[in-house]
């Protein structure tokens, strides 16, 4: 290793325990910087850090637009791009503020690190999010018919996705005891091996969302579980158990374990699968989480609903949820049609009021009368 890459590697470790315990990045966002930085130490050919200028800012931005990836495209995405660059910039402006390098990086050059103001509204814009409606979410789960332990699972994790908005990495790791029966309370609790955002505990019960079954689906599916002697420390989603012999590794059909999932590709797959025999797109486990928040949204909420709704999701802010998650997603011919709807203030005779509202009128019309 030559003098200059460990110089290098010292100071980006540095950085990456930064975002780690002093702006408390979790461990995959970490990981994500540390990509963009090896995306830019390829691009320099592991140049020294303090060597950076504005020039090579807009070089690497060029460099990243022409790149050639395997993606049907064979370019990096608007969005990659625009990732790429606002991690790498965030490492220069850190960097710039540090001994040994605030003589040698200008803020300004840092500022260079940046799409054109076209590319970057589209990247903040994202693709169109593909989000299952009630209805398909009512025909997917409809759809399973029970006839083995896999299928009972399989219907629960959907019923579970959609009644909890629950992250699919906390979902598989949920444990038998993270499970309150008696008062319908999951307990996303790190401390018990759940694997939440942000190893943030998280306190959650099922949203009210008009439709029974899958709350009745997933406690069937609980109390199986309690039959079959599965102990606290167990899985609530076990993985499919496998069959290991000389000649081949294959998975039963209809029979679970009593382990955990070693990652999250196996129950997305179980997405995909259910979606794909009602012939559906697959909906991945995430916009389900979209879906309860755009169901919930269409409610007269009160603040602090929101604000339960929120926390119950993991979220500090609710603007999160109902700017990323809800109302956030409204397209422009949402707007316009809800704007068409709305009815002129000063000509409306009977606007639309609360029943917490309409009780209290009446409590005071029934006092004069």
């Amino acid at each position: 290793m030559t003098k200059t890459t460990y110089k290098n590697e010292q100071i980006k470790r540095e950085f990456l325990e930064h975002l780690k315990g002093a702006e408390g990045f979790a461990e995959s966002s970490v990981n994500a910087f540390a990509e963009a930085i090896d995306k830019w130490q390829t691009f320099t050919n592991a140049d020294d850090f303090e060597n950076f200028n504005n020039s090579k800012a807009i070089a690497f931005r060029d460099w990243l637009k022409l790149k050639e990836t395997k993606t049907k495209s064979g370019k990096l995405s608007i969005t990659t791009q625009y990732n790429y660059l606002r991690r790498v910039k965030k490492f220069f402006k850190w960097l710039s503020r540090e001994p040994g390098y605030k003589s040698k990086i200008l803020k300004n050059d840092v500022e260079f690190l940046r799409l054109s103001k076209g590319d970057t509204r589209i990247a903040q814009q994202g693709t169109t999010r593909q989000m299952p409606t009630f209805e398909e979410v009512k025909i997917i789960i409809k759809s399973i018919r029970v006839e083995n332990e896999i299928d009972m699972r399989d219907r629960a994790i959907i019923c579970f996705a959609l009644i909890t908005g629950i992250r699919i990495s906390a979902l598989i790791s949920l444990r038998m005891k993270s499970f309150d029966i008696n008062n319908k309370l999951i307990d996303q609790n790190p401390a018990d091996g759940v694997k939440t955002k942000n190893s943030k505990r998280i306190l959650t019960t099922f949203f009210p969302i008009g439709w029974d079954d899958p709350r009745q689906y997933f406690i069937e599916w609980y109390k199986y579980l309690e039959s079959k002697n599965f102990k606290p420390d167990d899985p609530i989603f076990p993985s499919t158990m496998n069959n290991f012999t000389v000649q081949k590794y294959e998975y039963s059909k209809k029979f679970v374990d009593n382990k955990f999932w070693v990652g999250t590709g196996g129950a997305r797959k179980i997405f995909d699968k259910r979606c794909r025999m009602v012939d559906l797109p697959y909906f991945n486990p995430h916009s389900f989480r979209h879906l309860i928040v755009n169901i919930l949204s269409e409610a007269r909420l009160t603040e602090e609903e929101k604000k339960a709704i929120s926390l119950n999701l993991g979220h500090a802010n609710i603007g999160t949820t109902f700017g990323s998650y809800g109302y956030g997603n409204m397209n422009g011919e949402d707007a316009v049609r809800i704007v068409k709807e709305l009815k002129d203030p000063q000509n409306v005779k009977n606007p639309i009021i609360s029943k917490e509202e309409r009780d209290f009128f009446n409590k005071i019309l029934d006092k004069l009368s």
